[in-house]
């Protein structure tokens, strides 16, 4: 039985991650379809984050599409009038969303009992008051990130500083949640894997939502 046990133990794990794989990346199809109804609805996409005036951070992009990902009870109970760290909101963001939850990461939540996400946006589409459009991709959409699997930094969802720069999270001495690279949600939608060993030319390219250059293939 240990000798069979040890032969199927390797198909199992292939298996195991596998299906892992396929779901992070039908979170990220789950997310790009929020991002793209929000856009739809206001003509513009979600800011990584918003801020006052002052500098006070106010509400994530992940919070601002929950209406667009069966989340519309939990987005009315927030008090968009407040900031996200506001007594009344932080109950609210200490609550699990699977579809910000990449089931290979054990890391759920902050030392603060926040809720994390393992998705983040692509701080040079998405960022902080941010308000790009799909004209203002015009090195398209297909070649443009906009979200992206994190392999490690996490950040709450409800945080209104969950943007990055994909360079720093995807590629070579980057840490990814699955072995060979991580996961990318593009400007049309469609999510690829980006291989570890991507040329950091083509990644930074891809980051660029209107940067001039050529991506070519990846």
């Amino acid at each position: 039985m240990l000798v069979l046990m040890a032969l199927l133990l390797p198909a199992i794990l292939s298996a195991r991650d596998a299906a892992r794989r396929s779901h992070s990346k039908n979170n990220l199809k789950m997310i790009a379809i929020g991002i793209h109804n929000y856009h739809d609805t206001h003509s513009v996409f979600p800011p990584g984050g918003t801020a006052r005036p002052d500098g006070t951070p106010y509400h994530s992009w992940q919070t601002y599409i929950l209406p667009f990902i069966d989340n519309a009870p939990l987005y009315n109970r927030v008090d968009f009038n407040e900031p996200w760290s506001a007594p009344q909101n932080q109950t609210l963001f200490q609550l699990e969303l699977p579809v910000y939850l990449n089931p290979q990461i054990e890391d759920k939540y902050t030392p603060a009992g926040l809720a994390l996400s393992h998705y983040m946006a692509n701080e040079q589409a998405l960022n902080e008051n941010s308000h790009l459009r799909i004209r203002n991709i015009t090195d398209g959409t297909s070649n443009t990130i906009l979200a992206f699997e994190a392999g490690d930094n996490f950040k709450a969802w409800g945080d209104p500083t969950n943007f990055g720069n994909p360079v720093d999270y995807i590629g070579s001495g980057a840490k990814s949640a699955f072995r060979g690279g991580s996961h990318v949600m593009l400007g049309d939608g469609a999510v690829r894997f980006v291989s570890e060993n991507i040329d950091p030319g083509v990644l930074e390219a891809l980051s660029t939502p209107a940067g001039g250059e050529i991506v070519g293939e990846f």
